[in-house]
C-alpha cells in the first residue's frame, strides 16, 4: 500500500498544510468488476476531512445510482449487484451489519416517488425507466442534486491535478449540470474538436477541452456508457463543497 502523502494542499478544499490521504480520482467503490486487475487507478492528494465527506457522498450515490443501472450491462452489472446487496438485510456479515443494510435499503424505499408523482423534469438525462413498465409499476430513485455535484467536481479536480498538476483555485470555480441529450449537439461538436479524452473504460470517460489561460475548460463525464455529468472550471460563480 502506497504511503500517505506529506502534509500538503488538499486538492479539493485546498486548505494547506494539512494531513493528507490519497484520494480516488473515480470513486474506487464505482469501478466494475469487469475492470483489468491491472488497471491503474487515478489517486490525488486529499485532506482526511474531505476524503471522509467524499466518501460517504460516493456511498450514498452508488447505492442510489446503482438501483438505476442497467443490470444485463456488463460495465454496470456488478454495480447493480453491489447496490441491491448494500440494502439488502440477509447479505450483511452479522446483526448488525444486518441492521444497518435493511435500514438503508427502508430508507430508499420511504424516500422514493411513484413514477406519476415524479416530474419528468428531475429524471436525470440517462437514468429513465429501462425495463418499459407501465408508468404506474414504476419508481423514482432519489438522487441528491449536491451530491452529484461534488462528485463531478471532485473528478474534474482530479483530473486537472494528475494531468496538469494544478489546483482549481480562485477566481476559478467548477460547475456542474445535466443536457438532455438532444440538446447536446453544440458540446458535442466543441468537445469532438478539442477535447481530449481520459478512459478508464469500463466504467468512466472523461472528455475535457481546455482554454488558452490552461484552466477555463469544459468537461464531459460518462458513467459505465449510460449517463453523462456536463462541467465547466470558468471565472466567478458559488461552488458547492460536501
Amino acid at each position: 500500500m502506497a504511503k500517505r502523502p506529506p502534509r500538503g494542499k488538499c486538492v479539493h478544499c485546498l486548505k494547506d498544510s494539512v494531513e493528507r490521504d490519497w484520494d480516488h480520482v473515480f470513486p474506487e467503490s464505482w469501478y466494475p468488476a469487469s475492470s483489468p486487475e491491472n488497471q491503474y487507478k487515478w489517486q490525488v492528494p486529499s485532506c482526511v476531512p474531505c476524503n471522509r465527506a467524499l466518501g460517504k457522498i460516493e456511498d450514498d450515490l452508488l447505492r442510489r445510482i446503482g438501483l438505476c443501472l442497467d443490470p444485463d450491462a456488463p460495465a454496470s452489472s456488478s454495480i447493480v449487484l453491489k447496490a441491491l446487496r448494500a440494502h439488502t438485510r440477509a447479505t450483511g456479515k452479522d446483526e448488525r451489519d444486518r441492521n444497518i443494510r435493511a435500514a438503508l435499503g427502508k430508507r430508499v424505499l420511504d424516500e422514493a416517488l411513484e413514477a406519476a408523482a415524479a416530474p419528468e423534469h428531475a429524471v436525470y438525462p440517462g437514468m429513465g425507466e429501462r425495463w418499459a413498465r407501465p408508468r404506474e409499476d414504476q419508481l423514482a430513485v432519489r438522487i441528491s442534486a449536491d451530491g452529484f455535484h461534488c462528485l463531478t467536481e471532485k473528478i474534474v479536480r482530479g483530473i486537472f491535478y494528475v494531468v496538469d498538476q494544478k489546483f482549481i483555485e480562485p477566481p476559478y470555480v467548477v460547475e456542474s449540470f445535466p443536457l438532455d441529450p438532444s440538446t447536446t449537439g453544440p458540446v458535442r461538436e466543441l468537445l469532438d474538436r478539442f477535447a481530449g479524452t481520459y478512459a478508464r473504460e469500463p466504467g468512466i470517460v472523461v472528455r475535457r477541452a481546455v482554454t488558452d489561460d490552461g484552466v477555463s475548460s469544459l468537461f464531459e463525464i460518462e458513467f459505465w456508457g449510460q449517463f453523462k455529468s456536463y462541467a465547466t472550471v470558468m471565472r466567478g460563480g458559488s461552488p458547492v463543497r460536501p
